[in-house]
């Protein structure tokens, strides 16, 4: 692999954690996302939070005709069904196509992007086990601990049963809390909604609009919650299984498919290797305190534009120790690549979508002689209140 190659594999956006001081950003994407130039971005964040984050985006647009007063009963009954109908599952298997990066992290989206194979596979067993994979990355849980496998990276992560590792796609694991949620939203709110019946399905259209502060619209359209979108629940006319499911994003008042279910399968016999870490070979596996910052106060009072420059001069001088205050969990490939970079500019820092922290461009000479162009997204709302690199390198 050249580095043009390796360059083009690490860029990333921003991304979320699941520990707060916790940087998964191996290889480098932005969690919140990414735009349009490719990005990256693990997101590491609690089972409760994920749901929680997922409710706040299912915002309906408000609709005040009355005939929706009139649709709000068949809803509330055609999701109620569904959702007993899931419960009832002792498995389920999803196969979908998402536009994304391969090896990305699995919140990132963008209506530029080809789509990518995803599959999930979960037991709804005590305790829960379930993979989720796409080429590149696959995220398992065995019931104990969560295991997040990059294929270019040399080693696992390990994590909590409740890791954040796979970010809004987590809520296929318990695609019933979808239904929830979309039922509380039908019953208490006058939503903009259209339910449509065929000879053999229901289906429910439900509309989002984008959550977040877009006076920059870096972020925009990059991940589920910071776009306009459109949901459509496909249903068993006569079950009321949950058959298929699509989102759009409305860009520009054309809506684009970025994510299709193609396949669901409810009890299915799956292999007890397939919820196995040893299905990751021999790779060494690191638990995520292995990669917790090693915090610097000096550091906690720096602006955005201080912390990217001191992240930069760094990597210039190859002094991965002082990296490692702002930046864990960097791997050999990033010293191969940015270990001796020149610094050419570092801009003023910004703000966009619901990204907690800030992204400051900057241009740099890597030792390879390429110029590279991005924005560096750097956060601290840790516990600490300390700096660290969220990705976008």
């Amino acid at each position: 692999m050249n580095y043009n190659e390796i360059i083009e594999t690490l860029k990333p956006k921003i991304k979320v954690k699941a520990s707060n001081n916790f940087t998964n950003n191996i290889i480098n994407k932005l969690n919140l996302e990414d735009q349009k130039m490719k990005k990256r971005v693990p997101f590491y964040m609690k089972v409760a939070v994920l749901i929680a984050l997922f409710a706040t985006s299912l915002f309906f647009i408000f609709n005040k005709r009355s005939d929706n007063q009139i649709l709000a009963a068949p809803v509330h009954q055609i999701l109620t069904e569904a959702i007993k109908e899931i419960q009832k599952s002792k498995s389920m298997r999803i196969d979908m196509k998402i536009r994304t990066l391969e090896g990305d992290n699995f919140e990132l989206i963008g209506t530029e992007y080809d789509f990518v194979k995803h599959l999930i596979k979960v037991e709804f067993s005590s305790p829960k086990k379930w993979r989720i994979e796409k080429p590149g990355r696959t995220v398992l849980c065995d019931g104990k601990n969560q295991y997040l496998n990059i294929e270019i990276m040399d080693y696992i992560i390990k994590g909590s049963v409740n890791a954040g590792f796979v970010e809004w796609l987590h809520i296929f694991l318990t695609p019933d809390k979808i239904l929830e949620i979309e039922k509380e939203r039908a019953k208490k709110e006058q939503s903009e909604y259209n339910l449509k019946e065929t000879e053999n399905q229901l289906i429910l259209t439900v509309f989002q609009k984008a959550q977040g502060n877009f006076t920059n619209d870096y972020l925009k359209n990059s991940s589920v919650i910071e776009s306009d979108n459109k949901r459509v629940f496909y249903f068993d006319k006569t079950t009321h299984q949950l058959l298929a499911f699509e989102l759009y994003i409305v860009e520009n008042g054309n809506e684009i498919l970025v994510m299709k279910t193609t396949e669901i399968k409810y009890n299915e016999t799956f292999d007890p290797k397939d919820f196995s870490v040893k299905i990751f070979g021999n790779k060494k596996i690191k638990d995520i305190e292995e990669l917790e910052l090693k915090a610097d106060k000096s550091l906690k009072d720096k602006t955005p534009e201080e912390i990217a420059f001191y992240f930069f001069d760094a990597c210039a001088q190859n002094d991965w120790e002082k990296v490692e205050k702002v930046y864990s969990s960097h791997s050999f490939l990033i010293k191969k690549i940015y270990g001796g970079l020149e610094i050419i500019e570092i801009g003023t820092a910004f703000q966009s979508g619901k990204y907690p922290g800030y992204f400051v461009p900057y241009t740099v000479k890597l030792k390879s002689g390429e110029v590279k162009k991005f924005n560096l997204a750097v956060r601290n709302d840790n516990s600490q209140k300390m700096w660290e690199i969220d990705g976008g390198i």
